[in-house]
């Protein structure tokens, strides 16, 4: 809905905010009847974002030690 009013004061135009809330409505409907848990699942990736950030990975150092016996 928010999506939708922001588009009519940016583009001026009744018929783009309309259009805007009517194309995100419908695909959330679709989404939630394909699976129910997606808009869960998108909603809460932003807050996860920084456990995958690969800036702040930090290299794991392997050390071998010749061949294994048996």
């Amino acid at each position: 809905m928010c999506l939708g009013a922001g588009t009519f004061n940016l583009l001026n135009s009744l018929l783009g905010g309309v259009l805007i809330f009517v194309l995100l409505y419908v695909l959330a409907r679709w989404a939630t009847q394909t699976d129910p848990q997606i808009l869960r699942f998108l909603l809460t990736a932003a807050k996860l974002r920084s456990q995958y950030d690969p800036m702040k990975f930090t290299p794991i150092s392997i050390r071998r030690d010749g061949h294994a016996q048996a």
